[in-house]
């Protein structure tokens, strides 16, 4: 009796190692690779003309979704999502996008990429603040900037 228990101890042992290798590192690794893919076709995309570029959207965003669960915390799936999403002029879903991005990491280009998206949706004063948050970890991003509204977002940021 006690080798039986020895021996169901070791299997479920083994079980939950492979579930846990294949939740913890299988499945991440091959949701890189998807979002490599993604992103070659992302640059492709943004070449191409309308009619193309939306298909290659569709198909990217399909991929993305299809491995979101295990890219949950990754801002650069994030990244990739809410610029094919700028692709096709989805810019409240790629600010949304970009505000839950936000919740897992404060990186500049993500203010950055948000504010991009309050601008053309004409929200002037939270495009302001996201780009001037931006700014303040990476004052090089207000070379992105032209005219007016790269002097109102310096200001904001204290860096004029």
């Amino acid at each position: 009796m006690r080798r039986s228990l020895i021996v169901l101890a070791r299997v479920g042992a083994v079980v939950v190692a492979a579930f846990a290798i294949n939740r913890l590192c299988v499945r991440p690794y091959r949701g890189a690779a998807v979002e490599t893919e993604v992103q070659q076709r992302s640059a492709v995309a943004e070449a191409a003309d309308r009619q193309r570029a939306v298909i290659l959207v569709r198909d990217n965003l399909h991929d993305l979704d299809r491995i979101a669960g295990d890219r949950r915390l990754a801002p650069s799936w994030y990244m990739l999502y809410g610029g094919n999403l700028e692709l096709v002029d989805r810019w409240r879903e790629a600010t949304d996008v970009y505000t839950r991005a936000l919740a897992i990491d404060h990186r500049p280009e993500i203010y950055f990429s948000r504010g991009l998206g309050h601008l053309r949706l004409g929200q002037l004063d939270a495009a302001i603040a996201d780009m001037a948050t931006a700014a303040r970890f990476n004052p090089l991003l207000l070379e992105e900037i032209d005219g007016e509204l790269r002097a109102r977002v310096a200001s904001a940021a204290g860096l004029k």
